[in-house]
């Protein structure tokens, strides 16, 4: 069966790659609807001009052909691609030569397909396995060093017991306990990291936790933050330890209010949700089902993009020396892992602040 001219036209139009056909002399010829949007021309723009006029491409590191696509063969390399507008983004490219198979004499057609959203989810799924390996390393450190607290502990106490009540040695022993007491915390949040730290889940609802919370958290965030609360009605179940999701609030509202110290709101909400199958694809590593969503979002400046991949991992902190370890979203990261859920930052650039968002799997 043959296919006219213009459902030829209709289905190059209809496919959601950018399709450029080329003359010998570089010009363009042919410009798909899909390349319209892709590259910020129009077709009316774009037809008799040079394609290098149009698009400014740069070549990426290791690739195969990093020296463009014009062969005798058809080649097919990463690029980065710069839009009309500036903007720009890496994409697939296939240079075909057409004719009889000579570029300068009989064209050539540009197929591009934009790898944004696939670079993404390998760039998640990617940090998903460095905070995995980071985890257990996290967790056999805790381990070795709650043993050495051990051993701190029991000789103090044997110390203690050889003094008098009276004796004035007793106040440095005491400071050394109570500093192998703040190294045990530590440690309790790199086995909460490394999901190694005991639980006791049952059935709880978060709109109770939240709600006998809101007192702390108000004396937590200070006067100067509005805190407020929004609550989803029938709000399911999930299972959990609510000691640990107590932690998990208690962090989150932390940075937040450290994020805004002339201050501002902290938002907590509550929801349930049914993720489907295209909602789940695009969160890395979480499978489509039924949820309680839980979001705390500040009106701070928000978390600059350099340092996002890094800000669940042990001791990555960006306040100064003396006032932060570096385990409150690590811990908060642990907690949920272990909690059999996810937890994501929005990384929405028109959402100000920063918006963390977890996800609990719900008892049916």
């Amino acid at each position: 069966m043959s296919v006219d001219g213009q459902v030829q036209a209709e289905i190059i139009d209809a496919v959601q790659q950018a399709i450029v056909v080329l003359d010998r002399d570089d010009r363009v010829t042919g410009w798909n609807r899909f390349a319209e949007s892709l590259y910020g021309w129009s077709r009316v723009e774009a037809v008799g001009r040079r394609l290098r006029e149009l698009v400014r491409s740069d070549a990426i590191e290791g690739n195969l052909h990093p020296t463009g696509v014009e062969s005798d063969q058809p080649v097919t390399t990463q690029l980065l691609i710069h839009r009309r507008d500036g903007s720009a983004f890496i994409a697939s490219v296939t240079s075909s030569p057409i004719g009889d198979g000579r570029p300068d004499q009989g064209g050539r057609v540009v197929v591009a397909r934009d790898l944004t959203a696939e670079h993404a989810v390998e760039e998640q799924r990617r940090h998903a396995h460095k905070m995995e390996a980071v985890g257990r390393l996290a967790g056999g450190v805790a381990h070795d060093f709650n043993n050495v607290l051990t051993a701190i502990f029991g000789y103090a106490d044997l110390v203690l017991d050889s003094f008098d009540l009276t004796d004035p040695r007793r106040v440095d022993i005491e400071e050394i306990k109570r500093a192998a007491n703040r190294a045990a915390a530590l440690t309790r949040q790199l086995l909460a990291f490394s999901r190694k730290q005991v639980m006791q889940p049952r059935r709880v609802n978060l709109n109770e936790i939240i709600t006998s919370l809101e007192t702390l958290l108000l004396k937590l965030i200070g006067q100067e933050i509005v805190l407020d609360i929004e609550t989803a009605t029938a709000l399911w179940d999930v299972k959990a330890d609510p000691g640990q999701i107590e932690q998990v609030l208690m962090n989150l509202a932390s940075n937040a209010r450290d994020a805004m110290p002339d201050g501002g709101t902290v938002t907590i909400a509550t929801a349930n949700e049914d993720l489907a199958p295209d909602d789940a694809a695009a969160l890395v590593g979480i499978e489509p089902g039924r949820f309680v969503r839980l979001t705390v979002n500040d009106t701070g400046a928000g978390i600059p993009p350099p340092i996002r991949a890094h800000i669940f991992e042990p001791f990555f902190t960006t306040k100064e020396q003396g006032k932060g370890t570096g385990l409150g979203l690590a811990t908060v990261y642990g907690i949920v892992k272990q909690s059999g859920g996810w937890v994501y930052l929005d990384e929405t650039p028109d959402v100000p602040g920063a918006s963390f968002r977890i996800f609990l799997p719900r008892i049916e």
